[in-house]
Parts: structure tokens; sequence; C-alpha cells
């Protein structure tokens, strides 16, 4: 039975991943669809707005047959890092047949060519991306440009954020020499980052952003109907949404006892930002501010929560590339399956590069010291997005060891 794998946030899910993950399995001829998915913190280096079991099973509920975790040391990163760890697992799983992802324009040609550019870089486009750098542009706008300059292909393709991470899962497939088939399917509806609650498909921006201005009722119209209640009840009881804000305290208590050589070798930090960091504190309390202070016209607000997430964590660039570099990862810990497709976590467990985890319980058994430390990670971060719960009832630590899989 072949399996097709997406790497998702699903921050929150919406009726365009529902869109994806049916259109995923005609695309691909592919029977079932195995998720791996961002858990306690995102892309945007901000805490998931649900937790990860809620999100895994909504996603179980339309069409997902099993939800993996990805590691947050992948999760919280920029679209290379966050790719490359969301392709490792799919390889690890030893069950991947294809890999389906969303793009503005559905031109896999296109990216595939653009990819390999990117991935066998020219003397020329590393001077030109060095030039755009030096004139003070952000990495993706530089990288663009360069990529315009040298080819014939429009910076468009790289501009993207659906396109970005596709070129980025594209390379991570060939780095690994892996045999998963790439698709895309062309998104519809809202870009990623349009307020707005009209149309087909909303974004998931849209929709946090109506419940966080209490607008609920319109922002679910656009979630499947079956998970409306689910989301309203992590809502009404303060579990959700999570906000990076409630962690400034957190964030103060860490830097203040962090010097700034250590700053230096967190994940993202360059170019002595670490000063500036820590000047941030000295005049701001509030997250907004605290970003605001740091942020620059090259460091994009994004990278610098993401730096900020990094730090609470203490993600030190060396892990990564450790981590990165080695041939499978430590483990591929399960956050849900559908019950009807049960066999599919026995395949799993069969036929997976790494240890399977389905009972953290059982971790010391089968995990090596490279597991443990990542599991201990995940624990952290686990721990850190409760505290951003708006309801500080539901701030208690261990849930990775007290909330049971996501099974529907």
């Amino acid at each position: 039975m072949r399996t097709v794998g997406i790497i998702a946030e699903f921050n929150p899910f919406h009726k365009g991943h529902q869109y994806i993950l049916e259109k995923a399995k005609a695309h691909t001829d592919c029977q079932r669809a195995m998720v791996v998915m961002s858990g306690s913190f995102v892309q945007r280096g901000e805490p998931a707005f649900f937790d990860k079991w809620t999100r895994a099973k909504c996603a179980l509920l339309n069409g997902a047959d099993m939800v993996l975790e990805l590691p947050v040391l992948f999760a919280a990163a920029n679209a290379e890092i966050f790719a490359m760890g969301g392709v490792k697992v799919l390889e690890d799983t030893g069950m991947t047949n294809a890999l389906c992802f969303g793009s503005e324009s559905g031109d896999l040609k296109a990216l595939q060519e653009a990819a390999k550019i990117m991935t066998n870089e020219t003397e020329e486009f590393q001077r030109l991306l060095k030039a755009g750098l030096d004139e003070g542009m952000s990495y993706p706008a530089a990288r663009a440009k360069a990529l315009e300059t040298v080819s014939h292909i429009s910076s468009e393709i790289i501009s993207r954020p659906n396109h970005i991470l596709g070129l980025e899962y594209l390379k991570a497939l060939d780095r690994l020499g892996s045999n998963i088939e790439p698709c895309t399917i062309r998104r519809k509806g809202s870009q990623y980052d349009d307020p707005s609650l009209t149309g087909e498909f909303a974004s998931a921006a849209a929709i946090r952003k109506g419940i966080l201005e209490e607008n609920a009722t319109e922002a679910f119209l656009q979630v499947p109907e079956n998970i409306v209640d689910l989301l309203t009840k992590e809502i009404s009881l303060g579990t959700a949404p999570a906000s990076m804000d409630e962690l400034a305290g957190a964030l103060h208590y860490k830097l203040r006892t962090t010097s700034a050589e250590e700053i230096h070798d967190i994940l993202e930090v360059t170019e002595g930002l670490e000063n500036r960091i820590l000047r941030a504190i000295d005049n701001e309390f509030f997250m907004n501010d605290i970003i605001e202070y740091i942020k620059t016209k090259r460091y994009t607000r994004t990278k610098i929560q993401r730096i900020l997430v990094h730090i609470l964590l203490d993600i030190r660039a060396k892990e990564v590339d450790y981590f990165l570099s080695q041939n499978h990862l430590p483990y591929i810990r399960v956050l849900g399956f559908q019950k009807d497709n049960a066999d599919i976590l026995g395949e799993l467990t069969e036929r997976a590069k790494c240890p399977v985890l389905t009972n953290l319980k059982k971790a010391p058994e089968i995990l090596d010291e490279d597991g443990l430390h990542l599991l201990a990670l995940e624990k952290l971060a686990t721990d850190l997005q409760a505290l951003a719960a708006p309801n500080p009832l539901y701030r208690a630590p261990n849930r990775d060891f007290t909330t049971p899989m996501a099974i529907v």
C-alpha cells in the first residue's frame, strides 16, 4: 500500500489543509497519508496555537492516517532546516513513497530547476548573494535576486512562502539521495498571511487573528465542521490559544542568566546580534517590544522570534548541525493514528530505520544518548508551550508523559 508524506504545522488545521490531504492521495496514487507535524513550536518562532495532540486529532479526523512529530530542533528553525528535518523523518519511516506539498504555482518542473541551481551554487551566484547581503537585504531577498540574475527564472519562484518551502523539500530529497517522489499541488484560496476570513480557503493567519480578536464564530467557518467543537473546547478551557507574550518573564530570566558568548552559539545568531539582544532586555520587558527593539531591515521579525525560541530552549547551531549530519534520526515519535488503519503503526515499527516511540515511559529502554537528549528537548518545548496557555490551571509540566496518543 503506497503512502504519501506531508510536512505541516496545522496551526490551526483548516479547510485548505483538508483539501491538500485529499488531493495528495489522488495525485500520488497513494492510499495512505502520513503527516510530519510541528509539535509545540512552529517555524514563525511562536508556540503552537493549539497543543500538538489537538492538532494531530484534527488531521486524523480529516484525511491523515498517521501523524508523526517533527522535532522542535527543526520545527522552530528556518525553511532549510525545517524541510531537511521533515524529509529526514519521512525517509526514516522506510515506507514513504511520495512527498506532497502545496505551492503558489503548482509547477513542479520550475521548482526543480530552481532547486538544482540553489543546490549547486556557482561562484557567481555566491558573489551576488553576498553582495545583496552586504547591501542590507534579508537572506531570502538576496537569494531571490541572485537567482533571477544568473538564470531566466523569476525571483518570485523563491519569494513566495510555499515556493520557498517547496524548494527546500526538493533540495533535501536531492541531498539525501532519497527515492521519495516529489509532488506539488497548486494552493487554493488566500495567501498564507492574508488576514481576511472571506473566500474559499482562509489562511491559518486569518483564523488565528479571528480567534484572538474574539471573532471565533466567523473564524471557525473556515475549519472543517467536525473539529469545531474540539477547538472550541480547548479555547473555553484556556489551554489555547498559546501566546509568545506569556513567555516574556521566562525570556528575561533566561537572558539575565546567559552570557553574550553563550548567546553567540545559539542557532541563527550572527554578526554580534547577541549584544543587541542583551541590550533589548535592558530597555524593554514585553515580548513585542523586545522583538521590535532587536529587529532590523535584515533581521526580520520572524527570524528574531525564532532566535528567542532558540534561546529559551538553548538550541545551539552545532547541535542542529550534528543531528542533521547523522544518517538517521535517533527516533520517530507517533502523535496519533486512525484506528481503522492501525496496520500502519505495525508497518512503521517494522520498516523504520530508527526506534519508534509511542509511549515515552519506555524511552530509556529503547533510545541511545542522542535520543534521550532530543527527547528531553522536546519535553522542555512542551512544558514551555504549556506556560504560554491563557489559563494558569493548564500550565502543568510533563504532558508528554501524561497525554496519550490521538487515536480516532
